[in-house]
């Protein structure tokens, strides 16, 4: 079970942008199908059922190619339907959108935006696609993360009283750390190990990891629903790792906190095999999107 080490290792001392991956990679394309209360929908119903909602959450497993193509033909069919939308990507922070801003109104080049804007190792195969297409229809493209040195640094310290001045302004303003079904299921998972012996988390790490995940959740809630304070018929996409919204968990779960008003959606991703006895976990404001490994 190396991928428990393969997570650990993925950011350094914060794992959190690496737990939705916890599928290992595979070669080859998958399928993907949308079922939605039992049925099984087609691409452009899944797309229409979404308008009924104010934030679509596109759930990742960040290493399968399959569901990264399904993630662009959702956010061209989405477009399709309803211009007024954004893309939100948990993939970009708070501190790079000037750099986004600009990139997308044409006044930098690529190769500066790349520079500029830490995109995640697997951009130009995973995530250049959505960027692009957002590029080419105008529009917004909102960078909703905690920038990671915050992250890695609130690990460390776990206060955020103790952040650097300069970076405080990118912490969102409610950040509430609750140790309810979302620390069970985070808990369980930093416990395992990789069945070897081998990064056996401590309690007292998995805390320092269980908070700063919190800490990511809660400001990409608060930039999604700050947005839409201002933007009140605009409809967000937004693309995450699949354990910040499994569930309704996680980032889901701040939205609705912060603005109960807002309906909220997700797109779940689960193994083909494994649909039949995982379907009735989730809730009616789920799509799941089963996908099969090659």
């Amino acid at each position: 079970m190396k991928k428990f080490w393969q997570i650990i290792a993925c950011s350094g001392l914060v794992l959190t942008s690496c737990l939705g991956g916890m599928a290992q990679a595979q070669d080859g394309k998958s399928d993907v199908e949308y079922y939605y209360q039992g049925e099984k929908i087609n691409l452009d119903k899944a797309v229409s059922i979404s308008q009924n909602y104010d934030v679509v959450f596109f759930d990742e497993y960040h290493d399968q190619k399959s569901i990264h193509e399904a993630e662009l033909s959702f956010l061209q069919e989405m477009y399709k339907q309803n211009k007024d939308m954004i893309l939100s990507m948990e993939m970009f922070e708070r501190d790079v959108q000037p750099v986004m801003d600009k990139y997308l109104n044409d006044e930098i080049t690529e190769t500066e935006f790349i520079n500029n804007s830490r995109p995640w190792e697997n951009y130009q195969t995973d995530y250049k696609p959505l960027v692009e297409f957002a590029k080419e229809k105008d529009m917004y493209v909102l960078a909703s993360n905690i920038p990671r040195r915050i992250a890695n640094q609130y690990t460390k310290v776990g206060d955020l009283a103790l952040i650097e001045d300069k970076d405080k302004i990118y912490l969102p303003k409610k950040h509430l750390v609750e140790y309810e079904r979302y620390y069970d299921k985070f808990k369980n998972y930093m416990s395992m190990g990789d069945g070897q012996g081998h990064m056996m988390m401590t309690p007292e790490r998995i805390e320092a990891f269980y908070k700063a995940q919190c800490l990511k959740d809660d400001t990409m809630a608060e930039s999604i629903v700050e947005f839409l304070k201002e933007h009140k018929d605009t409809k967000v996409l937004h693309v995450q790792g699949s354990f910040h919204g499994d569930e309704h968990l996680g980032v889901v779960e701040k939205v609705n906190k912060l603005n109960p008003s807002l309906e909220t959606v997700v797109i779940t991703p689960i193994e083909a095999k494994d649909y039949e006895k995982m379907k009735h976990n989730y809730s009616e404001d789920t799509i799941i999107m089963t996908f099969v490994r090659k």
